[in-house]
């Protein structure tokens, strides 16, 4: 009876569902965002995850990955859907080619940029993208960042016409409903602040749960869903709070939802379970006051210099004399104005700013710094140390620059480095926050953050059938993927 009304409600909001069931598989591929191995593992324990928890005993394998520089959905999902995360240095960057900022949830400069990106893939053609970044080449449906936007009319357009669907159907309005309720007695009197937020949150997992289970019923071959609300309530609570445990138990439950839909469809699908990056615990460094700010005005020495905290949003003008610094978690990117098409090196800086690089390390909250040098190479510095790479890849160690990080991470955190400081779209100078124990300084208000190269933020997971063999990069990951959608 469900599936009849679904498959008349589909036909009265004009969609098809004419697609006939292919004798090949098709591919479903569910991202739970800023989930690591190490707090599912945690979920698990604390029974978060049933639905998840099934799928391991019905031979489904748990693995982790290593996402590396920048721990971020942009640059995985981009690595995933297009086959390369080359120059996307963080969640919000400026972009040197384009001439302005780029933001991995603002649709205007996001769709220029993803015009405009080498490709080796188009991951979703015949298929379907359902809250991603990118649309990955999605020719049925395609709700992605681009589209998602009020300045974008025509995207506009066909999201309200799936919002109204996801309203009107009654078995998710009654859903809707339940959860609006439950939230406003539990949250409207202590913090009616977390309430709003939390409904709204939700609902946007309710809306690409109910989209996910259209494109199943109308036999779409390739459908990826990314599931926002757990890495937003990890960044506000922590990774394993249980108001973040409790966000990942309601994604449990609409994985179990896609995985009747799907059995029920008659079309065959192979699940695939992963997340992008996983998140760090993490102390807030500008909670009080804009402290980086002011730090790095400090290691300046130029009054003349205005230093600005941004997101973007604007086309920067390069006659004014400004510094624009870009937090995105527990990294900075700083762009000075005058060299925004052409990145200083730190030669030049130091000639501008004398000790510029000792006098940024000398706050605590500074951990390491990352600059270009002539010819092509390039350093990181730490309080303990450096790290040089040359133009061909090689690289020499000065005393102990990842004091604090486990030995058997050091390996794989020379390679991130050592790939990511070629990216052009980096700032002038990359500021990185300063670990204690186990947790990481973070430039915004999270208590879980991501971005850098420190921590559970660089171990996500992946749950399938895929014969994947041991410590398998994620580009070899992503491949057998891609191989297995063909």
């Amino acid at each position: 009876m469900r599936d009849k009304l679904f498959r008349l409600f589909l036909r009265l909001f004009g969609f098809s569902i004419s697609k006939k069931q292919e004798a090949k598989k098709g591919t479903i591929i569910i991202l739970i965002d800023g989930l690591s191995y190490t707090a599912l593992q945690t979920a698990l324990l604390k029974k978060k995850c049933p639905t998840l928890k099934k799928l391991l005993k019905k031979g489904y394998a748990l693995e982790p990955y290593y996402c590396g520089l920048p721990a971020s959905t942009t640059a995985t999902e981009a690595l995933l859907l297009y086959g390369n995360k080359s120059n996307i240095p963080g969640f919000t960057w400026f972009d040197r080619d384009l001439g302005e900022f780029v933001r991995g949830n603002r649709s205007y400069e996001l769709s220029k940029f993803e015009d405009s990106y080498s490709k080796t893939r188009n991951l979703l053609t015949n298929g379907s993208s359902i809250m991603s970044v990118y649309t990955g080449g999605a020719t049925e449906l395609s709700l992605s960042g681009r589209n998602l936007s009020l300045s974008r009319s025509f995207g506009m357009m066909k999201t309200v016409h799936y919002l109204l669907m996801t309203i009107l159907y009654p078995f998710q309005l009654l859903r809707a409903l339940m959860i609006s309720g439950k939230m406003l007695i539990l949250y409207s009197r202590s913090n009616p602040h977390i309430a709003r937020e939390t409904m709204s949150t939700l609902f946007l997992g309710q809306f690409s749960c109910f989209l996910t289970e259209v494109e199943i019923m109308r036999n779409t071959q390739k459908i990826f869903v990314d599931f926002l609300h757990y890495d937003e309530f990890a960044h506000e609570h922590g990774p394993t709070h249980p108001t973040a445990l409790s966000a990942l138990r309601s994604i449990d439950r609409y994985i179990k939802r896609i995985l009747k839909t799907a059995k029920n469809s008659g079309q065959e699908y192979d699940i695939v379970i992963i997340s992008d990056h996983g998140q760090t615990p993490s102390v807030p460094y500008d909670v009080n006051s804009p402290r980086s700010e002011s730090e790095i005005k400090d290691a300046l020495q130029d009054e003349t210099r205005t230093v600005m905290k941004t997101y973007g949003g604007f086309i920067p003008d390069p006659t004014l004399k400004k510094l624009y610094v870009v937090p995105a978690g527990s990294m900075l990117q700083l762009y000075f104005t005058e060299s925004l098409k052409n990145p200083m090196n730190r030669d030049e800086l130091e000639n501008k700013y004398p000790r510029i690089i000792e006098h940024l390390l000398s706050f605590h909250g500074f951990g390491w710094i990352l600059v270009r040098e002539k010819g092509g190479r390039s350093s990181l510095i730490g309080k303990q140390g450096s790290i040089h790479f040359t133009k061909n890849g090689e690289y020499s160690i000065s005393q102990k620059p990842f004091e604090g990080i486990l030995e058997a991470n050091i390996g794989h955190t020379i390679q991130t480095f050592r790939d990511y400081s070629t990216f052009k779209n980096n700032g002038d100078i990359v500021i990185f926050g300063s670990v204690m124990g186990e947790h990481i300084t973070s430039f915004e208000k999270h208590k879980g953050t991501h971005g850098g190269f420190f921590g559970p933020m660089v171990h996500p997971f992946i749950m399938s059938t895929l014969k994947l063999e041991k410590d398998m990069s994620m580009e070899m990951i992503f491949e057998k993927i891609e191989y297995n959608m063909r």
